[in-house]
């Protein structure tokens, strides 16, 4: 049982291009899930942030993509351990690719790599993640086309999959 008042709340964000996602790998040095391929995420700051504002600033900090609340798409909610996170779906724009990473960065996770869903669906993810994988990559197909970036209804009927 997860004791409430030492749960960590926070956002994951998958970052879409057409029917690519972009992922991160886990350094082979880190205490949980190492090698494993992982979304953007990271933790809401304070009591009063948002999730959707935390995903927005979350984005921006890992990525340099700099994005509005208006292009997040919820598709779920996940525990994972003592940790709970609301999941978003953005979808880039042509001209938006996650920046190169900081020294920092690659102590703890690698560049931020663009894969095809059908191959993102197979790799060995964290825990929590590949059912979203799936759910995304059997959405892609049902509606056949690339979403339009700024329609959020594309992706409504996500939610309604499980």
């Amino acid at each position: 049982m997860t004791d409430i008042l030492k749960t960590k709340y926070g956002a994951a964000i998958f970052l879409f291009k057409g029917k690519e996602v972009y992922l991160s790998q886990r350094m082979w040095n880190q205490l949980h899930f190492s090698n494993m391929w992982q979304c953007i995420h990271g933790y809401v700051s304070g009591d009063y942030e948002r999730y959707a504002d935390a995903a927005v600033r979350i984005v921006k900090a890992e990525t340099g993509i700099e994005l509005t609340v208006a292009r997040l798409s919820y598709i779920k909610s996940f525990m994972l351990s003592n940790e709970f996170y609301y999941t978003y779906f953005v979808h880039l724009k042509e001209n938006e690719e996650p920046r190169k990473p900081t020294a920092k960065d690659l102590t703890l996770r690698s560049a931020f790599t663009s894969f095809p869903l059908e191959r993102a669906a197979s790799l060995p993810v964290v825990p929590g993640l590949e059912k979203m994988l799936k759910k995304s990559l059997s959405t892609l197909i049902r509606i056949n086309t690339p979403p339009i970036i700024e329609d959020r209804n594309a992706w409504s009927c996500m939610a309604d999959y499980d």
